[in-house]
């Protein structure tokens, strides 16, 4: 895989862990309203929150080298 390649599959990706993120409270509804999940539901939407966080903030990283190595 060039690294031209690379770039867009990391762009893409970071374009589709924001939209997650976006709508991580709507996604996250059905269990919200399941009574024995009551009080996880919280912790859990800040875990996926943090973790997705995490996970475009690596990729920008790596983007960043990415596009200071094909200059």
């Amino acid at each position: 895989m060039g690294v031209d390649e690379a770039i867009k599959k990391l762009e893409v990706s970071n374009q589709g862990l924001k939209v997650i993120l976006e709508n991580l409270d709507e996604q996250l509804a059905d269990i919200r309203s399941d009574p024995r999940l009551e009080g996880l539901v919280d912790d859990l939407e800040n875990l996926f929150y943090a973790y997705l966080k995490t996970w475009i903030k690596s990729n920008t990283e790596v983007l960043d080298i990415l596009n200071k190595e094909k200059k």
